[in-house]
């Protein structure tokens, strides 16, 4: 969790920290609401006192595979003697492009244009002022299930917060670690974090696609743990300090020590045989997310490449593979774009969190200018749920 205000010319400062271990939730489905809020709770009174400041309200960022996307299409008629689109006209259009059934128990989170045409003229970014007698509009919208979100707000709300807005998580991790010639070039953000590895596809500065893949970091663990009958917390031990999937990195006798099941004693064993399992489960991540990104219809347009973060996109040797897997090329995100972010806090593993932080104070508008989740403006801003994109 991070505490952040907005300084002077609409920069954020972050103010301090909470910690606390993620409980009650898996893949981003709130499981146990008692053990959610208490978490959220721990990690707020931590940076409650660390900063001597109270904030009620919260950006809370969303995954899990319940979240779908799709791309819609809207047109109006410029009606008047002058035809000039005014902004009246861009939200009748918008509203035209979300007038499709929705199914029962989901919402939409998120309405993203990509693009304005005006008499068929395309790549239009802003038409107001414009004349013409026809506009249209292709946008990104995200929709999820209202239980499961109002489970995740409840969880907030029982720790004493409210939420301000809820965020797709990619959409934050993006906010933080991708760069203006990427979004324009086209660009996949690929957020690998616990219990999901969430993906958002850039072109011409627009979101042209979301997924979320229910894989992420903490199957690899459990690979691992498995694979060598080790307890998860040894396994993950192993994963961070010894982990590759480089495997021409790995000398033949090199080995790693592991517990043993129980009360077993330690167990040495060949460390390419513990590293295999990694590789395998990274392997079959990329294929995953290769095929999403095939899927979206934009791949042929990412010429930036990719963009890894998270906390997976610190496993040794994966950026190496992403490139060899993707075929494009691969790097890996740290988040910038906030005053008095620390060497610990600019790290792969809080992109979303800094994202959330950078989109808060953007005073529940989103980056192309439509309503998120409304309320009043407070002084403090980015009360960061970071565990609920189950990062690693």
């Amino acid at each position: 969790m991070i505490v952040a205000r907005g300084v002077a010319g609409r920069r954020l400062q972050v103010v301090n920290t909470g910690y606390a271990p993620s409980a009650g939730l898996v893949k981003g489905v709130v499981i146990d609401l008692d053990e959610a809020a208490a978490c959220i709770r721990k990690a707020a009174d931590e940076a409650e006192l660390k900063s001597r400041s109270s904030v009620d309200w919260v950006t809370l960022g969303i995954s899990g595979d319940h979240v779908q996307s799709f791309n819609c299409h809207g047109a109006v008629q410029i009606e008047g003697k002058r035809q000039e689109v005014t902004q009246e006209h861009m939200a009748q259009v918008i509203k035209a492009a979300q007038s499709f059934p929705l199914p029962p128990l989901r919402e939409i989170i998120h309405i993203l244009p990509q693009e304005f045409l005006l008499d068929n003229r395309g790549d239009i970014r802003n038409p107001v002022g414009l004349t013409g007698s026809r506009l249209d509009a292709n946008v990104h919208i995200v929709t999820c299930e209202s239980t499961l979100v109002q489970n995740l707000i409840s969880a907030v709300n029982r720790a004493e917060m409210r939420v301000k807005r809820v965020v797709l998580q990619q959409l934050a991790s993006a906010e933080a670690v991708l760069t203006a010639d990427e979004r324009e070039l086209g660009v996949a953000v690929i957020d690998i974090g616990a219990g999901t590895t969430d993906i958002a596809v850039y072109v011409r500065n627009a979101i042209f696609f979301t997924s979320v893949i229910p894989v992420g970091g903490a199957h690899f663990t459990r690979d691992l743990a498995v694979g060598v009958r080790t307890p998860i917390e040894d396994a993950e031990a192993v994963k961070k300090q010894s982990g590759t999937v480089l495997m021409d990195s790995i000398a033949d006798d090199e080995s790693v020590e592991v517990q043993g099941m129980g009360s077993g004693n330690p167990k040495v064993i060949p460390k390419r045989v513990a590293c295999s399992f990694l590789r395998d489960r990274a392997l079959e991540l990329l294929e995953l997310v290769r095929a999403q990104l095939v899927e979206s219809g934009h791949f042929g347009h990412i010429m930036a490449g990719a963009v890894l973060t998270g906390g997976g996109s610190l496993l040794n040797g994966i950026v190496e593979l992403a490139e060899e897997v993707l075929g494009i090329p691969v790097r890996r995100g740290q988040p910038a774009g906030m005053d008095g972010l620390t060497a610990d806090l600019a790290h792969p593993v809080y992109a979303a969190s800094v994202g959330l932080a950078l989109l808060g104070i953007q005073d529940g508008v989103d980056r192309n200018g439509h309503n998120g989740n409304s309320g009043a403006q407070p002084r403090l801003f980015g009360r960061l749920l970071s565990w609920i994109g189950n990062q690693d």
